[in-house]
């Protein structure tokens, strides 16, 4: 499902890529019931990671890497602490065109056309 994208890398949201989060915090706009913070609840995660993305992704670094989630995911851990997903989902975007597609060395191999023209 999510693939290491190195430490601090190309792409890197705490070593995972970010377009899952960035998707599956948009699934979580206005939800009443899961908040940012449900992440760190283990039954919410297995509930319902079939159908929210971002908490597939959390659940799946929860079974990837060992200790407290705060130390081996710091980024995502404060993220948690955002009070609503439209505030997480648009820091996302903030963070993936700083992190991603204003980096030359990324941006120099992307196919630009018709659908997404380059101006």
């Amino acid at each position: 499902m999510l693939e290491p994208a190195g430490t601090h890398g190309v792409w890197s949201l705490d070593d995972y890529h970010f377009l899952p989060f960035y998707f599956g915090a948009a699934q979580l706009i206005d939800h009443r019931l899961i908040k940012p913070m449900s992440i760190h609840q283990s039954e919410i995660r297995e509930n319902f990671g079939d159908d929210y993305m971002y908490l597939s992704c959390i659940d799946f670094i929860h079974k990837a890497k060992t200790g407290p989630f705060g130390e081996h995911s710091p980024i995502l851990n404060d993220i948690s602490g955002v009070p609503k997903w439209s505030k997480v989902n648009s820091g996302m975007m903030k963070m993936y065109k700083v992190e991603v597609l204003s980096k030359k060395p990324i941006m120099q191999h992307f196919l630009f056309g018709y659908i997404l023209p380059l101006q």
